[in-house]
């Protein structure tokens, strides 16, 4: 990669910047703003097929019982207790103060996501998406999700048909269980052809995840400039130019400016950007950064490797199997998972050997 002069490095951010502005107006996301009313969130539970114990109906419920059972435990605990009268106000005043604002809370929590997911519903429909707000279990690429096992997508966002997206998914993705744990945003756009083993951080962002200490040395590749205080590139050894032919200085400008704060990763016939958090999808700012993000960057890779073949493969549209992963360092716990139970073994062949 080439050093840019400082006027055309300029230029090019002020032209990424300009073209991210003029593309958010072209969004329609009135929908995020408009009034939801309980028929609304019912046609939409409908559509979208959601069970009778996620509806919000069903936290309702559930929230009445909570509230009858503490008012039939208060009626059989205070004359057993024998408490006097004004303890037993006291205590019982004290409890129902307490449930009702708790109950309060959760119906408020219940109702709010129930809007929220109509809402993203009609944003997405506006601009020829679907969207599904059920967990589903996650068939995506990239190192973020195989590090999270038994995960699980959510708040998906698909393009209904071809034409203005790319072929894409969007979706928050983390364990089935204890969801608010390792959470993270994903978006994985198709790409035409197979490429070699990309990962691109930037290393501005405010959030890594260490991949660069699980990958082996000599796969770091150096640039030019700016690009190389702002972007770590890993590629595996020989493909450097093919990483070159991919990541051009405006690739590089525009994930700075629309993607900030992702891990980008070429794998698989995929390009996949990664974030630290789920996607808030409510907030129309968000919103229209994960569609830039789609527009501006996805449909430029897409662009930029239609054309590209590795000459190393035998099979054409295919990468060479040294191309196809990044080659990476054996964590802490496999090696202590090999070698604790082999000295186990070891010792206690030695034993029935009578060499101890």
């Amino acid at each position: 990669m080439h050093n840019l002069p400082r006027s055309s490095a300029a230029l090019l951010r002020h032209y990424c910047r300009r073209m991210t502005d003029s593309l958010a107006d072209t969004f329609d996301l009135g929908a995020l703003r408009s009034p939801v009313a309980m028929h609304d969130v019912r046609r939409f539970d409908r559509a979208q097929g959601t069970p009778l114990g996620r509806r919000w109906k069903a936290k309702i419920v559930v929230c009445t019982l909570y509230l009858a059972a503490q008012a039939v435990f208060l009626s059989l605990y205070v004359p057993v207790a024998k408490l006097p009268s004004a303890t037993a106000d006291t205590i019982t005043g004290a409890v129902f103060v307490l449930s009702g604002l708790l109950a309060a809370w959760w119906c408020a929590v219940a109702w709010r996501d129930a809007v929220r997911a109509v809402r993203v519903a009609r944003a997405a429909a506006s601009n020829g998406l679907d969207f599904d707000v059920h967990p589903r279990v996650v068939d995506l690429p990239g190192t973020a999700v195989v590090s999270l096992p038994g995960a699980v997508a959510t708040h998906a966002l698909r393009p209904r048909s071809a034409g203005r997206w790319p072929v894409f998914t969007a979706a928050s993705v983390g364990p089935e269980f204890a969801r608010a744990v390792r959470h993270r945003g994903i978006v994985a756009i198709t790409l035409e052809v197979q490429t070699p083993h990309i990962v691109v951080h930037n290393r501005r962002a405010r959030a890594r995840d260490g991949f660069a200490s699980k990958v082996r040395g000599g796969q770091r590749l150096r640039l030019e400039g700016d690009f190389d205080r702002t972007f770590s590139l890993y590629v595996p050894a020989g493909y450097e130019r093919d990483a070159l032919y991919v990541f051009t200085p405006d690739v590089m400008q525009r994930m700075l400016d629309v993607a900030a704060d992702c891990q980008a990763e070429l794998v698989d016939g995929w390009f996949v950007l990664t974030a630290r958090r789920p996607w808030r999808l409510w907030r129309e700012q968000e919103f229209v950064a994960l569609l830039t993000m789609v527009s501006v960057l996805g449909t430029r890779v897409r662009s930029q490797t239609q054309r590209y073949r590795d000459d190393r493969s035998l099979r054409s549209g295919e990468v060479a199997p040294h191309g196809r992963r990044l080659r990476v360092r054996l964590s802490a716990g496999f090696i202590a998972a090999i070698f604790v139970p082999g000295v186990f073994v070891v010792a206690g062949l030695c034993r029935l050997l009578g060499l101890v």
